[in-house]
Parts: C-alpha cells; structure tokens; sequence
C-alpha cells in the first residue's frame, strides 16, 4: 500500500544557513497534512543521478518528510565547497530548520551512505537540539585512521587522488572553465545521464576514473597536482596533516567529541568497504556509554559488490530502505514511536559470515567467545608457515623494498573500481614473504579485529611494512580477506636505528570468515601497495611533499624467534 501514497515534491527549495548561505534541497513528503517525521540527507553529489530520489520517495511513502540537500558550492547550493568542515554547522541548521516547518513532528533523522555519513557525524558534533537518531553507512566517525589515512601517515592514496579529482568536475562547471580532468567529468556525465543502474556504464566510469587517477600518480610533490591546485586545494590540505590528533582533523572528528554525542545510531558497513575499521570503531565506542547503537556489516565493498567467488548473491543490498529492513525499523521505533519492544527483540549486531554465507545475530562487537589465537610466522625461504606453535631458534627472512618497483594495489581497498590484483603474481615477488597454514583440516572462523605483532628490522629509519591476510582456496584461488600497513617513522620520539629490530602492531582492520577445510591460511608480508598506500621512498619524505622522484632501497629483515617472535593474533570463534 505504500507505493500508492501520494507525495509532494518540492525541489531546488534554498535553505539559508546562518551566514546567509542558501542551500539547494529536494523535499519528499506524504501529501496529507502530517505533521511527519523527518529524514535528511546531505551529500555533495549530482542530484541528478536518480538514486538518492528514488530512495527518498521509497522512505517518504512510509510517512516521513525526505530531505535531501546539496552541501554548499554543490549543485545549486550557493557559497564554497569545501569537505566536512563547513557541515558541522550546516548540518546543525539544515536539522533545525527542518524540525520547524509546518509538516515536521520536530523529530529529525538523518541517513546516507559515505559522505552523507560523514554529514551526519559533522551535524552530531554540533549536537542540533532536534536531532535524534543516525544512520551513517559505509563512513568513518574518526580521521586519526581508516579514512583518507588507512593507518597513522599512510595517506590512503588511491582514494585520496581518485575522490578528489572526482569533486573537480563540478567546481569547474560552477566556475564556467574546462574540466582539467576529462575523465572525471566524462564519468560525471554518466552519473548525471542516470547510469549507475547499467553494468556497462558502471563499468566505463570505472575505467574513466582509474585512467585519470593513474595520469597524475607521478607528480612530484603529489601534495601540488596541477589538476587539483585550484578545484580541490583540500588535497594539498589533506597531504599536509597527516596526523589524526592535529586540530584540523579534531574539529570535524565525531570521535574527538564522543561525550557529547548521545544518540541511537544504525551503524552499517562492509567487510571490504575501506571505511570499515571506521564504522566498527564508531559502535564499539558508542555500544559502551549510549544506549540503542546497531551494528550491520555484510559482505561487501564501499561500490555495494561483493568481493568473493563464493559469494552468496542472495546476500542483501545494504541500500534497502523497504519497511522490514533493519535501517527502517530502527527509525520507526526512534522516530515514530513505534515497534514498541524494539530494544528487547532488535538484535544490537548483525554480522554476514563469510563463507558459511549466512547472515548472524550477536550481542556484542567484538564477539564475547572469541579465543584470541596466535599464529606464529615460522621458516625460511620455501618453507615458510604460520602455525600456532611458538619458534625457537630461526633466522629472520630478508628481502629488498625498492620504491621505484612498488607491489602494485588496486586504486583504492576492497577494490571498489573492479580493479583487483593478482595474488599469485604478487606472491611470487622477491619482496613479498608469504607466510601459508598447511591445508586445514577443519574449519576456522575468524571474526573480529586480526593484529599483526611484527619484529622487523630495515637499513633505513623510515620505512613501510605491509600485511595481507589471504583465504586460499583448494584450487590455488587467492581471495584477499583484510590488510593493514605501519610507518615506522611516524609518531616517534626518536628516528628508528638502522638494523636494529623493532615492535610493529599492525591492524589488518577486521573481517568475518571461514576458512574451509582444505583451504590456507596465508599471510603476505611487504613493504608497499601501490597506490593503494602513498609509498614510501625510504628517504625520509613523504611523495606528496618530496620535489624529485628520488628512492632509497632498503633491505628488510623479519624475525620469528623465541626472543622476537612475530605473531598473527587472529579472533577465533569455536565452532
């Protein structure tokens, strides 16, 4: 019966913010006399698109007013664009503004996936007095990491370069000048003329952009990239704070302002979306001090897709806005008072298992049962392992990083422009030690947050260690499963000693799987995905900053012996 409610739409409606500011804003609403609840999102992208009105009409039809709004400089909306800074604010008014409108109960949501997630965390900061439930997918609360930095002074590049370039093509039709990435605006084009819903298209943006990112990965100082320098000057901005707990990164860090923030929020991720670590560390902080937090996370990346070959493609799409989905159900409780055993039957986590393909309900993150298991790094070249027995008295494995030959990554994790890397070939390099379980015997579920305790050492003081955990499957597919990198150079007191070993704990983020019987455990240690990661040139700069081209190989060494012994830390959970 909702499909037959008739709405009222009003777009192109200017919202003034307090500087004086009108924002463009699409409404969606019920065309009964309300008053309604009301949804907001706020996003940066082409409202031309279709989606984001498609979804509104779905959630308006349920009785909610729907506003969707461009953030300032975008599409319509009158000022500067400028990323995150300005929707603390914007977002506080944007909220207020519509809790007062004739059709409003006063009681405002917000939702979105990526920056509309990021939207609402920047509006939680200012803490609007109507305010009163989140929905934030697929983002990160935190800048310190998992953001445009996937770990501390490693700028998650591809991603960095790629959305940045992306934001040009806008700005330069605001401005009236050419486009100084014809890619980018050729994939825009494709957005605008409706074609996220053609495989085809999708494919041909995806093609576009990684050609356009590719064309400037070699300038030095990256930091200064022509293309950007006036369209995006945040890159440069980004480049330069490279350090969470600077005061750039705090005012627009919901984590940073965590106490004042007592909100329910629908938490929702994806196992491969490169915001991941973000989205888990937002519920475990809040499920400790707020009441009514809600974690999903499902098997996909930040492009919705899933990653695996045994995917089940009856997953779910965590887009789904119908009345029984879990994201519509929370509001329903939060916003319109209903599902009045909500809090007693709503299971606060749900979680897709990977493998098993099965979706699970838990009562916390991470899982209460979890046994904490060490698999240490064991051998030498040709025989490596990880076993759960500690070493004894083994020489280090050795390899040579050369930054000019980087281990190539894809644009950005969990591979979100269909750009994966060969496992195999990379598995076979010099400069990757590979580190395998013997086929198993049982099955091992691993779900939880995977450290790395490495002991390394390099010729260098600063320099990049990288590690993949890999599912092996009896055929010799590689699928990768969740990955981390440290600088060893950042955040130290005192330069790192040539030679000597070195403590790393290394996040690989987290992730929910099985390992089948018959398939291997695999851990691939290196020094650089590239671009996933901003390499490092083992010089001591950072190639967003360096203006020449210049690299320094270093010679790596990696311990397991029973004085330092490096250890995977993987969160078992008993079968």
């Amino acid at each position: 019966m909702a499909d037959t409610v008739e709405l009222v739409v009003e777009n192109d409606v200017m919202v003034p913010m307090r500087d004086g500011i009108r924002l463009r804003t699409d409404i969606f609403r019920p065309a009964g006399p309300g008053p309604y609840p009301v949804l907001l999102q706020r996003y940066p992208y082409t409202p031309r698109d279709g989606i984001s009105a498609m979804f509104a009409e779905i959630i308006a039809r349920q009785g909610y007013a729907v506003i969707v709004q461009s953030c300032r400089g975008r599409y319509g909306s009158e000022g500067e664009f400028y990323p995150f800074v300005p929707d603390v604010e914007d977002g506080y008014d944007a909220v207020e503004w519509a809790a007062e409108q004739p059709w409003s109960n006063g009681k405002v949501g917000m939702w979105g996936m990526s920056y509309s997630g990021f939207s609402q965390w920047a509006a939680a900061i200012g803490r609007p007095p109507h305010l009163v439930a989140l929905a934030p997918f697929t983002c990160s609360w935190d800048w310190s990491d998992s953001t445009w930095y996937y770990a501390p002074g490693v700028l998650h590049l591809g991603l960095a370069l790629s959305w940045s370039g992306l934001m040009t093509t806008e700005e330069a039709d605001r401005r009236g000048v050419p486009s100084p990435l014809p890619g980018f605006a050729a994939a825009g084009a494709i957005m605008d003329g409706r074609g996220l819903g053609d495989p085809a298209k999708l494919a041909e943006m995806a093609r576009l952009e990684v050609e356009a990112t590719y064309s400037m990965l070699d300038r030095r100082p990256l930091r200064d990239v022509e293309e950007l320098r006036e369209l995006a000057p945040w890159f440069r901005d980004h480049c330069d704070h490279d350090d969470g707990s600077d005061p750039y990164w705090q005012r627009i860090s919901a984590a940073a302002h965590a106490d004042d923030i007592d909100l329910p929020v629908f938490h929702l991720g994806g196992w491969y979306d490169f915001f991941a670590k973000g989205n888990l560390d937002a519920y475990t902080s809040m499920a400790r001090t707020r009441e009514g937090q809600r974690l999903v996370v499902g098997p996909w990346n930040h492009n919705c897709v899933q990653q695996r070959p045994d995917a089940d493609p009856n997953a779910g799409y965590f887009v789904d806005f119908s009345p029984e989905a879990p994201v519509m159900r929370f509001f329903a409780h939060h916003l319109k008072g209903e599902l009045p055993d909500y809090e007693a039957q709503e299971p606060p986590v749900r979680l897709y298992v990977m493998g098993d393909n099965v979706w699970r309900e838990e009562q916390e993150w991470p899982l209460a049962r979890t046994e904490w298991t060490a698999y240490h790094l064991h051998g030498t070249e040709g025989d490596r392992g990880l076993s759960t027995q500690a070493p004894a008295d083994e020489q280090p494995d050795s390899y040579v990083y050369d930054p000019s030959d980087p281990v190539p990554g894809s644009l950005r994790t969990g591979a979100a422009y269909n750009d994966p890397v060969d496992l195999d070939a990379v598995a076979r390099r010099s400069d990757v030690l590979v580190y395998s379980t013997p086929a198993l015997e049982a099955e091992v579920e691993v779900t939880g947050p995977v450290t790395l305790e490495l002991w390394a050492s390099s010729s260098v003081e600063n320099t990049d260690f990288t590690a993949k955990l890999v599912d092996v499957f009896p055929d010799g597919t590689a699928v990768p499963v969740c990955q981390g990198v440290v600088r060893t150079g950042h955040g130290v007191t005192e330069p790192r000693t040539p030679g000597v070993a070195y403590r790393y704990e290394i996040s690989l983020w987290s992730t929910s799987t099985v390992f089948k019987a018959g398939h291997r455990i695999r851990l691939d240690v290196s020094s650089s995905e590239f671009p996933t990661f901003d390499l490092n040139p083992n010089t001591g700069e950072r190639i967003t900053h360096a203006t020449s081209d210049k690299t320094v190989p270093a010679t790596q060494h990696v311990f397991h012996d029973a004085l330092r012994p490096s250890r995977l830390i993987l969160p078992i959970i008993p079968r």
